[in-house]
């Protein structure tokens, strides 16, 4: 039996004209199950941006938010907030920088931006109303400012230089800033040593510079073909993209099914 962990937006879910999931990756999930594996999900998205997806899949293992959120069967077995010191820091340079910062908790997202597909995008993920200003933060599990990384300068305070409890995730058009505690790594760590599992028994799916860590250091890593070169880099192959089947063909090609 192995443990197979798939981030979504663009491993899972393809993002090609509109989303959704190619029916070749909902065909290896299911063959993955009947062989007696388990699929799993490793996103950077909150939990309440995962669960729709999670459900689609019947999957109810997940490490989400990066790795501060995990949930086993369904039970929610760990959170790690955003350091409360730095939250004001944040609302600092969200002052400064409205449109382009946004931030997550446990059932919203929090943002000034106000444009009409922002917040259909992220009520349709979440299934219901989920976007607020940012002064109504009550609780924060990661947040963001919407600049490439190779722009950020020292006004964008802990997103250009993170104190010490911070860590940044830096993505190809936003920067990401989390609990220093936090990777999805760290996360399929914390649920092997939940459910006692072994780690080479752990396969993961990726595609972005958040996803190297676990492609590099599970048993098996696979990129998909649109990944960034990060994520290649530290995986053991790359498979073809999702819509031309690309997770259905790697799980024949690893054996798995």
């Amino acid at each position: 039996m192995k443990y197979i962990f798939f981030d979504i937006d663009n491993t899972l879910v393809s993002h090609v004209n509109k989303p959704h999931i190619p029916d070749e990756t909902r065909e290896a999930i299911k063959l993955l199950k009947r062989s007696g594996h388990i699929p799993a999900i490793a996103t950077g998205r909150a939990s309440f941006l995962t669960f729709k997806t999670a459900q689609e899949f019947e999957i109810d293992n997940i490490v989400c938010s990066g790795g501060a959120e995990i949930f086993v069967r369904g039970h929610e077995i760990y959170t790690e907030y955003f350091p409360d010191e730095y939250v004001k820091d944040f609302l600092e340079i969200s002052a400064k920088f409205p449109e382009l910062s946004a931030a997550a908790g446990k059932k919203f997202v929090y943002t000034d931006e106000t444009s009409g597909a922002f917040r259909e995008y992220f009520n349709f993920q979440a299934g219901y109303d989920c976007v607020r200003p940012i002064k109504e933060i009550k609780d924060l599990l990661m947040c963001y400012i919407m600049i490439p990384p190779k722009n950020l300068t020292p006004e964008h305070g802990l997103f250009y230089s993170p104190p010490e409890g911070v860590r940044l995730e830096l993505m190809n058009a936003f920067t990401e800033a989390r609990n220093h505690k936090t990777t999805k790594w760290h996360g399929i760590e914390l649920f092997i040593e939940h459910e006692n599992a072994d780690i080479n028994d752990i396969i993961t799916f990726g595609d972005g510079p958040n996803d190297s860590e676990m492609l590099k250091k599970s048993k098996i890593g696979v990129a998909v073909k649109k990944s960034s070169e990060t994520a290649k880099n530290s995986a053991d192959f790359v498979c073809d993209d999702i819509d031309d089947g690309g997770i259905l063909k790697a799980c024949y090609k690893l054996g798995l099914i």
